[in-house]
């Protein structure tokens, strides 16, 4: 399924495309500032979020060598990019049931469908977070490209979970109830607000099994340069071990689960 993915999606990039366009334009359509709610709303959080911890909990100590604003701003934006997708993709199918019946779409690819409607945002964070980071002493380089590969792990990791989540969620509601606890509670077991220096040693490895501590410690190193991807090779083989076992078992559960899909939306 994952090469037939590849194959659809440049098959139906078109139609991709305009899918992705509309549902950047259908998002709070309807209120006065329309689209513009898709950068505000994030950065009214992050703002919030960050005079929180550096002015109210007067957290402003360096973090893993960074500035911890900067340590900060980071994780929010790649947990806020994860937690949205996952979200919307968990009902990507019930949203575009129109979509089930028609024999020669491939449902599969709508998980990048709702990844590239939110693309826009999340790389305007991105173009902010590196300006941030060039004032504060860390600028671009070589080591900035990593971003694109953390933004592919990202995506794959949702891909799986998405094909998973918005099958079984056709048929047991409860996994959108799931969902939420998972971004809600995710937000705080993620290092974002805190390092995972802080952990005992002998707790690590369970940090280690979250795959957005690896997207978070990604976007990172990615503004300070001090690793490469490579130079993590234990953190990168079980992100990929983790992600492969998701995208294998989002793979089972939505072809079997495929042909029913128009009895239930």
């Amino acid at each position: 399924m994952l090469f037939g993915f590849l194959r659809d999606t440049v098959r139906l990039k078109g139609i991709i495309l305009e899918l992705a366009k509309r549902d950047y334009q259908q998002i709070n359509q309807g209120s006065y500032l329309g689209f513009i709610w898709n950068y505000l709303q994030p950065l009214l959080f992050i703002c919030v979020l960050y005079a929180v911890f550096t002015l109210g909990l007067r957290q402003g100590s360096a973090q893993d060598g960074m500035p911890f604003g900067l340590y900060l701003l980071s994780g929010m934006i790649c947990w806020l990019y994860f937690a949205g997708n996952l979200s919307s993709i968990t009902g990507v199918i019930r949203s575009y049931s129109f979509l089930v019946k028609k024999v020669d779409f491939r449902l599969s690819v709508l998980p990048f469908v709702k990844l590239l409607s939110s693309l826009l945002p999340h790389a305007l964070l991105l173009a902010l977070l590196l300006l941030a980071a060039s004032l504060n002493g860390l600028p671009i380089g070589l080591h900035t490209l990593q971003l694109l590969y953390y933004y592919l792990c990202m995506a794959s990791l949702l891909v799986g979970i998405g094909w998973l989540t918005s099958s079984a969620s056709l048929f047991v509601p409860d996994i959108r109830n799931l969902v939420g606890l998972v971004t809600q509670f995710g937000l705080w077991l993620t290092p974002i607000f805190w390092s995972t220096s802080q952990v005992p040693q002998g707790y690590k490895w369970l940090v280690s099994l979250n795959p957005v501590s690896y997207l978070v410690t990604g976007y990172r190193d990615s503004l300070s340069g001090s690793h490469y991807f490579w130079e993590r090779p234990q953190e990168s083989l079980l992100f990929w071990a983790i992600n492969l076992v998701l995208l294998a078992t989002g793979t089972i559960v939505y072809r079997r689960l495929k042909p029913h899909f128009a009895e239930v939306v």
